[in-house]
């Protein structure tokens, strides 16, 4: 079975130190780096944008993974070409199709992000056009909101759809509310989002190190 990626949430850095920040996470073996995009009306906060996204691109060289938060994705997508993935919302409009095509335009893979309270049904009929179905495990834009453990069931439901329809190479991940606490539950996913349980307490040199070695992987 291939090995947890972990995507390390960008937004939890020290901005003002960005270089320096992610040649750390680089150095302390992070897989990819992930940029959440909030428009202040699919999710409260307005946060990340384009201007950072580039910033970002530039100083590291990790995958780069951009969760578009946002209302009618479609028209923002093209904003971050150069982004390896690129994930929009099932919720976020009524053309979810158009905006897995405008993010294979430019160039990245695509993926869905379903919401905790969203059936599976939402993703079912794009399995065959993503690259990466994201469970968000807390409502997004809400600081501090608990891991909903039904996230779980959610990924192994998922699972059983990919097998059963010849879609396995399909990634699950899962982002919001992973700790180090329930690293290892989580490490059933594919990809696993974090953000400020990295940076927290000794730092991302030691976090990540636990991170890894709660999904099962040796040094």
């Amino acid at each position: 079975m291939p090995e947890t990626l972990l995507s390390v949430g960008a937004l939890s850095a020290d901005l003002g130190r960005l270089a320096e920040e992610l040649a750390r996470l680089e150095e302390a073996g992070a897989d990819w780096i992930h940029l959440d995009v909030m428009d202040g009306c699919f999710a409260p906060p307005i946060l990340g944008d384009a201007a950072l996204f580039k910033a970002i691109r530039k100083y590291t060289k990790l995958p780069v993974d951009v969760h578009l938060m946002v209302k009618h994705p479609e028209h923002k997508v093209a904003q971050f070409e150069g982004a390896d993935w690129i994930t929009v919302h099932s919720e976020a409009g009524p053309h979810v199709h158009r905006a897995v095509d405008e993010a294979r335009r430019v160039g990245a893979r695509a993926g869905v992000a379903l919401n905790p309270g969203t059936h599976i049904s939402g993703v079912i009929q794009l399995l065959r056009e993503v690259d990466l179905i994201l469970l968000v495990a807390v409502d997004p834009g809400f600081p501090g909101a608990r891991f909903v453990p039904q996230t779980l069931h959610k990924l192994a439901l998922l699972r059983e759809k990919l097998e059963a329809q010849g879609a396995a190479q399909v990634k699950l991940g899962i982002d919001g509310g992973v700790t180090l606490e329930n690293a290892a539950q989580v490490g059933a996913a594919d990809v696993v989002v974090s953000g400020s349980a990295v940076f927290k307490g000794a730092g991302p040199e030691e976090n990540i190190r636990a991170f890894k070695a709660a999904f099962g992987q040796n040094e």
